[in-house]
């Protein structure tokens, strides 16, 4: 996928994602919310963008580990 086809569906997403945000149904803006998630899902797996992937990489590296919240017996 060319950088510019990337660049457009990241903006896609941002425009669906704000769009559900800010729409007063609440069906219709739970629908164009997930849209956004499915095309960045789509960018994810076809387009091997590192705009998303370094970030997500980071998340996943910064969240806390499941054995933190154990309790010891």
């Amino acid at each position: 996928m060319t950088w510019w086809g990337e660049v457009l569906l990241l903006l896609l997403s941002g425009v669906l994602w704000m769009r559900g945000i800010s729409h007063r149904d609440e069906v219709f803006g739970l629908f164009c919310k997930f849209l956004a998630i499915l095309v960045l899902l789509v960018l994810l797996i076809a387009g091997h963008s590192l705009l998303l992937e370094l970030p997500l990489l980071a998340l996943a590296l910064w969240l806390p580990s499941a054995v933190r919240f154990e309790k010891e017996a």
